[in-house]
């Protein structure tokens, strides 16, 4: 069995949506060895996390659809587990949209309904960090979210930003949520599922933590082949 771990690191000073509400991570040792009363040598810590942090997932409370009832707590786990379609598209450049024709290309002969559909172009891998990573990402197209719709997935994973950068009225967000269509943004180690030969069908886990009536969560996301 193969595991590789998609997840981007949680840490203080890493790269945040360059908006001034985006909250950054903070790391605390509440207790350390050195004001531990008990003398039991411990570490205990507190941290402040924003749920769209890093590798997290978005559900449909996100745009507020399904009255708010479809939050992250209570994603299935039929959706947070199983088979996963997984699309390469490494020459998309810089501010390239993924459309509908890629999809269907690239998916030929695999069956979708049901499952999740990972699409990876690297671009997180060679750029998070940058200046610019926000601004110049390539993007899922609205006509690209419809075919997704018509395919009947239940999850998207990416390693670039959903919606065209920019796009404040985010058609692929809201068409993918609006119908109950998870998504998750910001997969890495896409090098490492390339090296390790995985196919083009494997078992994806996505570790959502169960934040009681939010709408999102950093997640812990892995890649296994058996």
């Amino acid at each position: 069995m193969k595991v590789i771990d998609l997840t981007l690191s949680i840490y203080e000073g890493m790269p945040c949506f360059p908006v001034s509400w985006y909250p950054k991570p903070v790391f605390e040792h509440v207790l350390t060895p050195d004001n531990d009363v008990t003398n039991s040598h411990r570490y205990a810590s507190k941290t402040l996390l924003f749920c769209h942090g890093g590798t997290h997932l978005d559900s449909p409370m996100h745009f507020n659809y399904f009255d708010c009832k479809k939050t992250i707590d209570i994603v299935p786990t039929s959706v947070l587990v199983g088979q996963t379609v997984w699309v390469h598209l490494p020459d998309k450049k810089n501010l390239d949209p993924i459309t509908g024709s890629d999809l269907e290309e690239a998916t030929k002969g695999c069956t979708l309904k049901d499952k999740r559909l990972l699409i990876t172009t690297g671009y997180t891998d060679k750029n998070w960090g940058k200046e610019d990573y926000f601004q110049v990402s390539p993007y899922l197209t609205a006509e690209s979210a419809e075919w997704m719709l018509e395919k009947e997935i239940c999850m998207v994973a990416i390693d670039f930003q959903t919606d065209k950068p920019g796009d404040a009225t985010f058609p692929v967000h809201n068409t993918l949520l609006s119908k109950e269509v998870y998504i998750l943004e910001y997969i890495t180690n896409v090098e490492e599922l390339i090296k390790e030969g995985f196919a083009k069908e494997f078992l994806m886990v996505v570790g959502a933590l169960k934040l009681e009536n939010l709408e999102a969560s950093t997640a812990r996301v892995f890649g296994i082949q058996l």
